[in-house]
């Protein structure tokens, strides 16, 4: 007989609401427009109180076909250009940053969010859409409540110390190699909720990524690491890259999220006001 296995201390259910009333207290400044360049190409996001916020709508990049997911990266950098820290939030994006852009815009129209399994912390952390009007806003473009959770892992995880793992609620797919993928085999069998997707090579993301479009992902917003950010871009599977910027130095030295010049076009550039003054929001298509 199948049988769950045992729910960490903190239940899913608390997570979600003290996520979400986090969100629902947020103080948040408007943003306030430098730059923006109508592109037909560009898919336009919002509703009356995200516009308020964004001074418009926020894009995203049509599909480019049918045989692999549209794909964003979001990352917050301090004023030096590092983007390695154990909380975003430390890096000085901002509160309108944080709940507006990061757990809100880039992916309320996401049918999945990648991150590797150090960004996930073990399965302590899930990302979604938190804030009401943001929640109200993906239900109207048709998506369930939650995102998939996409885990990049190159090792094996201790599913019983996380939230994440151990939540039904909670579609989740692993994105490792076989070897790794035989460690977790046990853990697994008895995770239904959780689905494998095997790759060759720790390189073969093309190949995942046909994968995850197969099973129904069309848009997957990546929020870290750093690595499979390079690789991603490198691999031409990145549209959208949405970068925030703080006033302030800081961060682990020389984590920048690519190491090179991204060949790109900026579309749109935001400022931030009151408490947010000298933060800058760029969307840069790929």
């Amino acid at each position: 007989m199948f049988q769950l296995p045992s729910l960490p201390d903190s239940r899913f259910e608390d997570f979600v609401d003290r996520k979400t009333r986090e969100a629902a207290a947020a103080d948040l400044a408007p943003y306030v427009t430098d730059s923006a360049e109508a592109r037909p190409d560009l898919v336009a996001v919002g509703n009356a109180w995200s516009r308020s916020l964004f001074d418009g709508d926020f894009y995203l990049s049509a599909l480019p076909d049918t045989s692999r997911p549209a794909c964003n990266l979001v990352f917050v950098q301090s004023r030096d250009g590092n983007t390695g820290a154990p909380n975003p939030s430390a890096l000085g994006g901002g509160e309108t940053d944080k709940h507006l852009i990061y757990e809100g815009l880039s992916r309320v129209a996401a049918d999945a969010v990648l991150a590797g399994v150090e960004t996930v912390r073990e399965g302590r952390l899930m990302f979604s859409v938190w804030h009401p009007e943001l929640v109200r806003l993906r239900a109207s473009l048709g998506k369930p409540r939650h995102p998939v959770q996409v885990v990049a892992t190159l090792r094996g995880i201790a599913f019983d110390r996380g939230l994440l793992f151990n939540s039904p609620d909670v579609r989740i797919v692993l994105l490792t190699i076989g070897a790794c993928a035989r460690l977790m085999d046990k853990d697994l069998d008895t995770r239904p909720w959780i689905t494998p997707v095997v790759m060759d090579r720790p390189d073969d993301l093309p190949r995942a990524f046909a994968e995850l479009r197969r099973m129904g992902l069309e848009r997957v917003s990546v929020v870290g690491g750093r690595k499979i950010a390079t690789q991603l871009i490198d691999a031409a599977l990145v549209q959208d890259v949405y970068l925030t910027t703080s006033p302030r130095d800081g961060g682990e030295p020389n984590t920048p999220m690519y190491p090179r010049r991204l060949d790109g076009h900026l579309v749109v550039r935001k400022r931030g006001t009151g408490p947010d003054t000298g933060v800058v929001f760029d969307h840069t298509v790929l």
